[in-house]
């Protein structure tokens, strides 16, 4: 085998490594581990809304379940933050969690999307912070983009 051929077939290797390292669900630290409850402020002015509610239950064991607006999350995780924040966002987190969503982000205005990530964090006061980004594209009308909201941080609650 030539030195190309194996330095390229070490690169795909170690790419494809690091793909499936960041999206294996990770046990989070005890601090994250509850239910987490309160609001995320809508930051798009395309929707009515201005306010969401948000539910979480982060388990130890790396799923993530709840609700953000009206929809439901699906197959919830929590993985470490890769590094980069996902495009539009400039917080710096070290979970992210992703999760496909199950009926409507916004019933009464029609507003749906297929996935959210939701980059998080516990604060020193104890709170759970971030802020959350959905499927869709940059540009379109409101069936098509990017729906996004900053965490007025969540409060730790006990699970209902």
């Amino acid at each position: 085998m030539s030195r190309k051929t194996l330095v390229s077939v070490l690169i795909v290797g170690l790419a494809v490594t690091l793909v499936a390292c960041k999206k294996a669900a990770v046990a989070p630290p005890a601090s994250m581990v509850g239910h987490w409850e309160g609001k995320a402020e809508v930051a798009v002015n395309w929707c009515n809304a201005k306010e969401l509610a948000v539910s979480l239950t982060i388990n130890q064991d790396g799923t993530v379940a709840g609700k953000v607006g009206d929809a439901t999350l699906k197959d919830g995780h929590i993985y470490p933050n890769p590094g980069k924040p996902p495009k539009g966002f400039t917080l710096q987190t070290s979970f992210v969690v992703e999760a496909a969503l199950d009926g409507p982000l916004v019933a009464a205005e029609g507003i749906k999307r297929d996935e959210i990530c939701i980059p998080v964090e516990v604060t020193k006061d104890g709170q759970l912070a971030g802020a959350f980004l959905t499927s869709g594209t940059e540009y379109g009308g409101k069936d098509e983009k990017v729906f996004s909201a900053g965490l007025k941080p969540l409060t730790k609650t006990p699970a209902r």
